[in-house]
């Protein structure tokens, strides 16, 4: 079959590439397993809900006039801009490549026994382990998707423990983050235990226990989730060496080396015009490379220059940032909100906690 464009990989990215590409009045081929599924929120919002929340159900892709193909690329020729989905052969004039991220958890004894919920069939079999009443659970990483997790879970009534080789949740994030995110989860009821380095997860006796065992402890839990991030993942089939990931692109999102063959979201080095080349694994940066390799491919000039954005949900506290934090070299609390400065005293990043409200100054205050 032809496709105008083949946008490989259906989440955010995927999705948000493909309905710019119909509004621009071209035709894409969606490839994924599924419906595309709105997958960051997996770790809060469809977890609270138990039920996946799709991005467009058929009939909304029917009307955007985005064809979808259920699968997964088994072999391709991107010099050629050939495609094998099962038993399908595409042929496009153009490809995007919106595969994301793979959760893998760590080559630990046992760890096979641990749900992972950052991905949809995943969060669906967690959201069946925890049927029936409040579970012993332990949350095993206190990053964003851990400390959100956990943070989830014991505010449905779980009794959580979250674990993490760092002293600190968010521990790899800049202050004051890691203390913000230790009271949050606090007032979840979680509990959470830092420099845990877990050694093996075993089961106990005929019942579905898991032992989680570290250094110093050790914690028997009803229900372990792996919550140890995610790395850009690119499916075999499509022949790129996972060396080479995440993959660096040209301003018009054009992998190096290819005609007509674009990358977006998670799996790239998103070339922002102020920031240069940065890794901001987010929703929003996911919607905003999608929608600029859309416009690259309809030949509409521009860059990538949206702000980088994030926010997470920690029990009763939200913590948003804009900007670059990576380029700060200096932190400092400025009328209420947690400023970033670079080198060369320029702001690049502003923290706003538990203010919403001021999330528009903080844009203002970075972007000027």
């Amino acid at each position: 079959m032809d496709a105008e464009v083949a946008v490989v990989g259906n989440g955010v990215a995927g999705y948000s590439c493909a309905a710019r590409l119909a509004r621009h009045g071209i035709r894409p081929l969606l490839i994924g397993r599924g419906l595309p599924v709105d997958r960051p929120p997996l770790t809060k919002n469809a977890l609270a809900a138990g039920t996946l929340r799709l991005l467009a159900d058929e009939a909304r892709l029917d009307s955007l006039g985005i064809d979808r193909l259920d699968g997964m690329v088994d072999d391709a020729d991107l010099d050629a801009r050939r495609l094998v989905v099962g038993e399908t052969e595409i042929e496009a004039a153009a490809i995007v490549l919106a595969t994301g991220l793979a959760y893998r958890p760590p080559r630990i004894p046992g760890m096979d026994v641990a749900h992972v919920n950052a991905n949809p069939r995943g969060m669906e079999r967690l959201v069946l382990a925890l049927a029936g009443g409040p579970k012993r659970v332990v949350v095993i990483g206190a990053g964003l998707i851990g400390t959100e997790t956990g943070a989830t879970l014991a505010t449905a009534g779980h009794d959580v423990t979250a674990l993490d080789v760092l002293p600190r949740p968010l521990d790899r994030l800049h202050d004051p983050l890691p203390a913000l995110a230790a009271e949050a989860l606090a007032a979840t009821g979680a509990r959470f235990v830092g420099g845990a380095q877990i050694t093996e997860l075993r089961r106990v006796g005929d019942d579905d226990l898991v032992t989680v065992c570290w250094e110093d402890g050790e914690l028997v839990a009803e229900v372990v989730v792996a919550a140890t991030g995610g790395r850009p993942f690119a499916p075999p089939g499509l022949g790129i060496d996972a060396a080479e990931l995440p993959l660096a692109v040209g301003v018009d999102l054009r992998v190096a080396g290819f005609d007509r063959v674009h990358a977006v979201g998670d799996l790239i080095l998103a070339p922002h015009a102020r920031f240069g080349p940065i890794r901001f694994p987010h929703w929003d940066t996911a919607i905003a490379t999608g929608e600029r390799a859309a416009d690259a491919i309809a030949a509409i000039d521009g860059e990538l220059d949206r702000l980088p954005h994030w926010w997470t949900d920690i029990g009763p506290h939200t913590f948003a940032e804009v900007g670059w934090a990576d380029a700060a070299v200096e932190w400092a609390d400025e009328d209420g909100l947690h400023v970033g400065r670079d080198a060369a005293g320029e702001v690049v990043a502003a923290l706003v906690a538990d203010d919403p409200r001021r999330l528009r100054a903080a844009r203002a205050l970075v972007g000027s």
